[in-house]
């Protein structure tokens, strides 16, 4: 697709019967709008809960845009895309070429040989080189569907030509990527405890502790997402850089790839936008900062739709076998990307109601190598999934609010019926960018996550999607966005937990990016004049400017007040700090931390390389002795401030040491004290 392909002008007067309208009713109407939705999100900001009015004004505002924006031509904004316009590539049957039927049967035989292997006691060499005859099976079912090599386009170097459209988007990838990474040990300067186990899990990866990459491991997290994040940590060390990096570098490939999807779903021009206003959105980009997988869930929604799409558009069997391949993949990483299959299904029953019988006359070979690679590719975790179904669902099964039973307790304790805790669930996890803050600290922002202007476009663009869901072009965007509000959102505790809820950041970019347009779009219908380059350079110079406030917050509002990892993480993160300064490897730790925290507490044994401490569990009520009285090796102290008295204690049997006071980087207060034994 070329990303500089411009709409042809269009006469804006077209359609207009009453002159009149154009000076007089359009403005009119996009303001009272335009208003509405202003008023509907600066009641949200003012209350941050669920409004009854702001409700009613947001509601009432995508109608009069509807009017507003009525015989004016919008295909600029929604370029439609039929399949005949489409260049097909070869047909590609399965009936009569025998050898494509040979390499799906190659990938049977092989996904069995995996299976069978994999259900046999664990081999002393482990399951690593099983990954070998994975990659087989899916080659060969990925080739099954491969054009007739006759038909291969000749490989060439591109022209300048052909390269200059492509490098403002080259451009502002590498702008994504610069602030994805730059000081990645400094913001967020406290390595959460969740981000410091998945390390330990990376780190016996190359340890070889864990030597099966289709199983599960901490928190039924799938240990393919350790070995991906272990080739840095080898590189970097036990850092925040060695875990961070691999995510940053996924965040960043999401900025790309979401232009690509929304180019073809859309227009180059919404597409830049949306990846403009994306490349800087707070949000966005502090998962892209934290070494834990969640931010990977974008990535494969977007390149699984992009895959389908485009395997749609051009009848091209690979494309669909390659958008079934990113479906299996997702199931190796967090348990969020599991909405690709969700979304997926969503998107062939939409094109089978519109199609027909002519989805599967056209695309038949691309439907049957969408979930052959998929199956192909996603089978040991299937097989995995039967085998250990407590483990496969160990997340869904811990948050989910039936699985956990949480919804019961909840009718117990408020006194509600399950009917209206699920409508104050609903309500949560839907206001997530309008109203209601973060309620845990993964981000924990007490801000909502668009402001005024982004949260009034937001509401007009996505009331538009909605009102045009059967719109082959707006539909998987809305599926996409309210699929994950309703599984990460709706049906887990505590929304809207933003951790679960990352993937929504595209498609919710995209919509305030299309409300933009639209009224734009009236605006330049209401001075009747063409819609041309300057149209779309305004859209891109105001996402240009949401996109560095948004940064902005980031980096000076938010980052300063660490925020994110709550206290204990502070701790931890000041403790291995001060182990590896001060404390010699030699050197027993003794913690008096529990039952606030442990020793064993993940950013603490990650960034220390797992150095030995030893956990005083029970309040010390007498002068030490026994056992931890005599042990024979340098101890250390570090006590939490509500266990300072349990110094006298320890005294007594260790009389000559230096107590040392460690301040929070916040307000000073002390995180923990230290009490080194002179030897």
């Amino acid at each position: 697709m070329d990303p500089t392909h411009m709409p042809p002008l269009s006469k804006v007067a077209s359609g207009f019967k009453n002159p009149h309208r154009e000076t007089v009713l359009i403005p009119m109407l996009l303001l009272v709008a335009f208003g509405l939705a202003l008023f509907a999100q600066m009641r949200w900001l003012n209350l941050r809960t669920f409004d009854g009015w702001a409700l009613a004004a947001a509601l009432l505002s995508v109608p009069m845009l509807m009017l507003a924006l009525k015989g004016v031509s919008r295909e600029m904004l929604l370029r439609p895309a039929p399949i005949e316009t489409q260049p097909s590539v070869p047909a590609v049957t399965l009936i009569g070429e025998r050898w494509r039927i040979g390499l799906l049967m190659a990938a049977v035989v092989a996904t069995l040989i995996l299976l069978a292997g994999l259900a046999l006691p664990t081999p002393a060499s482990g399951y690593n080189w099983y990954a070998l005859v994975w990659i087989v099976a899916i080659g060969c079912s990925l080739a099954a569907f491969a054009p007739t090599p006759g038909t291969w386009p000749r490989l060439r170097l591109p022209t300048r030509a052909e390269i200059r459209p492509w490098l403002p988007l080259v451009g502002l990838t590498l702008v994504a990527l610069v602030l994805r990474v730059w000081q990645l040990d400094a913001m967020p300067a406290t390595l959460g405890g969740d981000e410091g186990s998945q390390g330990l899990e990376a780190m016996k990866v190359l340890r070889g502790e864990i030597n099966n990459p289709f199983s599960t491991g901490w928190l039924g997290v799938p240990t393919m997402s350790f070995y991906f994040n272990a080739p840095t940590i080898a590189l970097f060390g036990h850092t925040f850089v060695g875990l961070r990096l691999p995510w940053a570098l996924i965040g960043t490939l999401t900025i790309p790839v979401t232009y690509l999807l929304v180019a073809r779903l859309t227009s180059p021009g919404l597409a830049m936008g949306t990846a403009i206003l994306l490349t800087g959105f707070h949000y966005h980009l502090h998962f892209s900062r934290l070494g834990s997988n969640q931010i990977a869930d974008g990535l494969f929604v977007a390149l699984m739709l992009l895959l389908l799409y485009r395997g749609y558009d051009r009848r091209d069997p690979l494309a669909w076998g390659l958008s079934g391949m990113v479906i299996g993949l997702a199931h190796y990483f967090y348990a969020g990307a599991r909405l690709t299959v969700v979304l997926a299904i969503a998107v062939l029953l939409l094109l089978l109601i519109r199609d027909g019988k002519r989805l599967w006359r056209e695309q038949q070979s691309g439907i049957v190598a969408l979930f052959s690679v998929g199956l192909v590719t996603a089978a040991p975790m299937i097989q995995y999934a039967f085998r250990f179904p407590d483990d496969f669902n160990a997340r869904v099964n811990a948050v989910g609010v039936f699985q956990s039973g949480w919804l019961d307790r909840e009718q117990v304790i408020l006194g509600q019926s399950a009917l209206e805790i699920m409508t104050t669930q609903f309500w949560k996890a839907v206001l997530l960018y309008n109203a209601v803050s973060d309620p845990t600290f993964w981000y924990g922002t007490p801000d909502p996550l668009f402001g005024l202007v982004e949260g009034a476009f937001f509401i007009l663009g996505l009331g538009y999607a909605i009102l045009h869901l059967g719109n082959r072009r707006l539909f998987p965007l809305v599926a996409w966005w309210g699929g994950a509000v309703v599984i990460g959102g709706v049906l887990t505790e505590n929304p809207p937990s933003l951790q679960r809820l990352i993937t929504t950041a595209q498609p919710a970019v995209f919509f305030v990016i299309l409300g933009l347009a639209l009224f734009l779009r009236g605006v330049w219908a209401a001075m009747a004049v063409p819609v041309g380059r300057s149209f779309w350079l305004i859209i891109g110079t105001i996402a240009l400017v949401l996109s560095l406030l948004s940064a902005r917050y980031y980096v000076v509002d938010y980052t300063p007040r660490r925020i994110y990892g709550h206290t204990n993480s502070l701790v931890a993160t000041s403790m291995a700090d001060y182990v590896l300064e001060r404390v010699d490897p030699e050197t027993l730790v003794v913690f008096l931390g529990p039952p606030r925290m442990y020793y064993g507490f993940g950013t603490i044994l990650y960034l220390t390389g797992e150095s030995r401490g030893l956990d005083v569990t029970e309040p010390l009520t007498a002068p030490i002795g026994g056992e931890l009285g005599n042990l024979g090796e340098p101890l250390v102290f570090i006590l939490l401030p509500e266990r300072r008295d349990e110094l006298a204690f320890i005294t007594p049997r260790f009389p000559d040491g230096t107590l040392e006071v460690v301040p929070s980087p916040l307000d000073g207060q002390p995180l923990f004290f230290v009490y080194r034994p002179d030897y």
